[in-house]
Formats: C-alpha cells, sequence, structure tokens
C-alpha cells in the first residue's frame, strides 16, 4: 500500500465523506483518506475492507450503559472482541467498511466519542483510577483530565490539521502516575502545596523508538491552571514542531532541537497568555487529609488485601480490580462487569493502564458474592497488576503496524512458574517497535522485530531490560530472541536475578549494579535462541519508527 503524504493529508483539511464510506467500502479510499479516519479513532487494520475503532474513554471512566453499548457493538459489528488499550481507552476490531458509520453514531448517541483516538491528534487524556478514594492519591484529579480532553478536543477539526504528531496527557498522584507521568506529552502529578490542590508538570516525555523521559516544567501549579498548562503545551507543539517529517513529529524531537531552556521559555510564555485569558471554573475536589489507616486496616476482607482487593478511604470499602489477561474482553464478559460496577460498586467502571478494570466502592462483606460473580465469566481478582498479568498489544494479527503476534506470546508468558513467584515484576510485548505496550518502561520489555539469531533471520523479539523511571532510567535493549525461545528466556532473565539480587533491591537496580553485559551473557549461555548486542536487520518502516535499535534518551530530572 501507498504511504500517505500526511502533511498534505493535514493541509487538505482532513476531510471524510463517511456516508460514501458506508454505501461503497473503503474502495475508493486515498492512503491521505486513510489517515484522516485515524483522527476519527478508525484505523485500517492489515486485512482488506476492515478497521479497529477505538473508543476515547476520558479518564478511563465508562458508565454501564456505555459499556452495554459497546458490547453490543461488538457483538454485532466485531466479531465479539473488545479490547482495553494501555490509555484506558477500548478497541472494536474487525468493524467492516460499511459498517464504520454506524459504529461511531452509535457511540455518540451514548456521549461517546472516536475523535482523536489515533494518528497526530490529543490522544486519550489519562486519570488515576485510585484517584478520590485510594490512600496514597491527595485528591480527584478526574475533572481536571476530564477538562483538558473535553476542551482540546472540542478544537480536533483544526487542532488535529496543526499539530505535528500525537500528544500524550496524563493526571495521577500515586506512585505509579509519579512514574508515568514522565512517559507523557504531558504528565500532571497530583500534589498539595499549603491545602492547596495542584501538579506538578512534566513535559514532552514519550517512548516509541527513540525513547524520551519527560523534563520537569513547573513544580507547582494550582488546579485551576491545569486547563492552561495544557493549551500551551499544544500551542508551543504547534509552533515549533515539525510539521512536514511525521518521524521527527513529536515534542521530544522539540527538546532536541531548541534545547531544554529555550522550551521552557516557550512554554511559560505560551502559558502566561492562556492563565491570564482562561477565567472558566473548576469543579471544587476535596483535599483528602491523612487517612486513618489503622481504622481502615481494621477491617479485613476474604481473603486479605493484595493488589487485587485495595483499601480505599471510607473503611469498610475496597477498590477491586479485575485481572483481563492480555485486555481481552468478550462482549458478555463486559455487560457482566457494568452489572457488576452498578449493584456492588460506585456506578462506574474504571479502566487501567494495565489494561484491567477497576469496581469502586465495594463494600468487603460483598466480596465473595463479586468474586463468585467474576467466575461465571472466568474473570477474577488474582494476578492483577502483578507479574502474571504481562502487558500486551494487538501484535500482526489485527495491526497494520504489526510485525510478531504479541497477544500470542504474552500468553504463553502467563504461566511462567518464574514470573509467578515474582509478582512485582512487569512484563510489556509489543508487536513492533512502536511501544503500544510500553515496553521500554518495563522490568522485562520485548519490541516485535525481524531479527538474526545464530545467523537466521526468522521473526522475533528485541529485549530490553531494567526500567527504573523513579531513577530517570529506561530499559536498555540487550540483544534479540527468536520469537519460539521467549519463555526460555525471560525465565533466564528472572532466574539470574533472583541469583544475585540484594534484599529489597528492585530488578532494574540489580542490572546497573551487576551490569547488562553480564546479564547478556547469562542469557546468550543458557539459550540458544538469544544473540546478545544490536541487531543488523532492518524492519520495514512503520507510522513513526525507523528501522534498527537506538539508544533511549532518558534524560535526568532538572
Amino acid at each position: 500500500m501507498t504511504t500517505a503524504d500526511i502533511p498534505a493529508a493535514k493541509r487538505g483539511g482532513l476531510g471524510i465523506d463517511l456516508e460514501r464510506l458506508a454505501q461503497q467500502g473503503d474502495g475508493w479510499l486515498t492512503p491521505e483518506d486513510r489517515y484522516a479516519l485515524k483522527t476519527y479513532g478508525v484505523c485500517a487494520q492489515v486485512q482488506p475492507g476492515v478497521f479497529m475503532i477505538r473508543v476515547r474513554i476520558p479518564g478511563g471512566r465508562l458508565t454501564p450503559v456505555q459499556a452495554r453499548v459497546v458490547a453490543d457493538l461488538a457483538d454485532r459489528h466485531g466479531h465479539g472482541w473488545v479490547h482495553v488499550s494501555t490509555r484506558q481507552n477500548l478497541e472494536l476490531h474487525w468493524v467492516a467498511a460499511r459498517e464504520v458509520p454506524t459504529v461511531l453514531r452509535q457511540c455518540e448517541a451514548v456521549g461517546l466519542t472516536n475523535r482523536s483516538t489515533c494518528g497526530h491528534t490529543l490522544r486519550n487524556v489519562m486519570s488515576c483510577p485510585d484517584a478520590g478514594v485510594g490512600l496514597d492519591e491527595p485528591f480527584d484529579c478526574y475533572p481536571d483530565a476530564k477538562r483538558v480532553s473535553d476542551a482540546i478536543v472540542a478544537r480536533s477539526a483544526e487542532l488535529n490539521c496543526r499539530l505535528p504528531s500525537r500528544i500524550n496527557m496524563a493526571f495521577g498522584g500515586c506512585s505509579a502516575c509519579q512514574e508515568h507521568a514522565r512517559l507523557n506529552d504531558a504528565g500532571f502529578v497530583s500534589t498539595v502545596r499549603d491545602g492547596v490542590p495542584g501538579y506538578q508538570l512534566w513535559g514532552a516525555g514519550s517512548l516509541g523508538t527513540k525513547p524520551f523521559l519527560a523534563i520537569l516544567l513547573v513544580d507547582f501549579l494550582p488546579r485551576q491552571q491545569a486547563h492552561a498548562a495544557a493549551a500551551a503545551l499544544v500551542d508551543v507543539f504547534v509552533a515549533h514542531g515539525n510539521l512536514d517529517d511525521p518521524k521527527k513529529g513529536r515534542m521530544k524531537f522539540v527538546v532536541e532541537r531548541i534545547g531544554e531552556a529555550a522550551f521552557r521559555h516557550a512554554f511559560t510564555e505560551a502559558f502566561h497568555a492562556h492563565r491570564d485569558h482562561d477565567a472558566g471554573g473548576v469543579e471544587e475536589v476535596a483535599v483528602l487529609g491523612d487517612a486513618e489507616r489503622a481504622e481502615i486496616l481494621r477491617h479485613v476482607p476474604d481473603q486479605g488485601w493484595g493488589k487485587g482487593v485495595r483499601p480505599e478511604r471510607t473503611p469498610g470499602r475496597a477498590t477491586v480490580t479485575v485481572n483481563v489477561p492480555l485486555g481481552d474482553l468478550t462482549p458478555d464478559e463486559l455487560r457482566g462487569l457494568a452489572a457488576l460496577a452498578e449493584v456492588r460498586g460506585d456506578g462506574l467502571l474504571h479502566l487501567t493502564r494495565n489494561q484491567n478494570v477497576a469496581v469502586r466502592a465495594v463494600r468487603l462483606a460483598s466480596l465473595p458474592v463479586v468474586r463468585a460473580e467474576l467466575d461465571r465469566f472466568g474473570l477474577g481478582l488474582a494476578g492483577a497488576d502483578e507479574a502474571t498479568d504481562v502487558r500486551a498489544c494487538t501484535g500482526s494479527a489485527v495491526c497494520s503496524l504489526g510485525i510478531t503476534a504479541a497477544p500470542d506470546h504474552g500468553r504463553a508468558l502467563l504461566s511462567l512458574p518464574t514470573l509467578a513467584r515474582n509478582s512485582n515484576l512487569r512484563v510489556h510485548v509489543s508487536g513492533c517497535p512502536n511501544s503500544c505496550a510500553q515496553h521500554h518502561a518495563a522490568d522485562i520489555g520485548l519490541s516485535g522485530a525481524k531479527v538474526r539469531v545464530n545467523g537466521r533471520t526468522r521473526l522475533g523479539y528485541q529485549l530490553w531490560l531494567g526500567a527504573d523511571i523513579a531513577e530517570g532510567r529506561l530499559a536498555t535493549m540487550l540483544g534479540r530472541v527468536a520469537d519460539t525461545d521467549v519463555n526460555q528466556v525471560v525465565g533466564a532473565v528472572v532466574g539470574v536475578w533472583e541469583a544475585v539480587r540484594h534484599r529489597g533491591e528492585r530488578f532494574g537496580q540489580t542490572v546497573q549494579r551487576v551490569g547488562e553485559d553480564a546479564f547478556a551473557a547469562h542469557i546468550a549461555s543458557v539459550a540458544e535462541g538469544f544473540n546478545p548486542g544490536p541487531d543488523p536487520v532492518d524492519g520495514p518502516e512503520g507510522d513513526e519508527w525507523v528501522a534498527g535499535p537506538v539508544a533511549a534518551l532518558a534524560h535526568q530530572a532538572p
């Protein structure tokens, strides 16, 4: 297929005739039309005549009514498959071209939108699922995330023609969100100063083939100014980004080109302009004081506390996280979760970045019933957000950029004994270098590629080890592994870590102390299907990545 001239498509206005698509199918679409469809959340699959449709879920909060509509759409148009993405969205696959407009209309009818979920747009604005109820979140950041999302998406007809590339934004203040902030173009870390709720703002982070950790832009920003800060970052990106070269379009390349000091100066000027004119009110949120942990933990759930059952600030209530293997749900499972949220929770489903689904405000006394209801669908709370809850993208089976079958290899890792006994490890499997599963931020990351192993070119993965975002360090590529040897290599990696780690030492700390060369040598000695070092084989170019491995540009915080 001919590559789209993306700058030309943007300058042409990104118009698309959806009614013609409904009547004639997709045979008439030009490459530029197909890119324009992305800005409506409609992406071509590797199979002809069908599309993936991404549904935007701002902050990851989904009502039961909306969940049931998505489930019905999956039944009628999507081969009975709903996928939870790592940005708290939902995806439908295998949607026939003529049915695309119907799906878009029915999403809109229940307050959902597909705009700006693909392409060079403001992607979904994320919000911590624990915000407002968790012990570590200082206040509910969801209203700010929703306001920013709504305001910028309302400008999508204009902005999607001017943005050099996509923008990722996230809000949250727990330890996981603090780390995740540095992987985003705009990371708002919830914090409280002198009783005032606000954010620490990080900017210009992203992964892909040239990963770059965000730099600190503002140490404290009152939450009333969050919208102004987000709008300012968009303005700076439009003014200084590279519209003509999509491979150099991300915000990180602006920092690389003009330098951190100039980037901060440009942001500050734009922020002051927006702050002075942004007089819109914001929804009040309560600043949460120190939780009465003794009283909270006096209430004991059946089977005890864990990552799948976490205490809330209201004694006797819990947030339960349902383990959704590889983020894949059937329509009936999604309907079952909607009913669970209505009857046992706060009436909302909370999608997580780990491709799971959380239900909040569950009474501890109801947990046995909750477990029984989940068991009817083959789901449960065990293993949620743990090592055996492997993160994976949809891979080559449907994605036009995918190289390897990431879900298949992720599924095979679910039963690996070494992962089962090391619940805090994070394993991420991406089907290509684009890092949709964020392999650069994992303890053990795999990125799909054509690799040369023992003199033979074949499908496989580049192996990334040792991310420690809290220390400002992304994973390092140690070598390449044949796709048939993934389990053996991952097992060897975890085994050597168990043998040499110090008490209380994180995986990334062990890798740094022992040395990457030592880890690579050990893996090569026990796994014939692993070769250390960079890969001489070039893969096909995708939407954002160029062939071959690159070094991480992991900047330290100023």
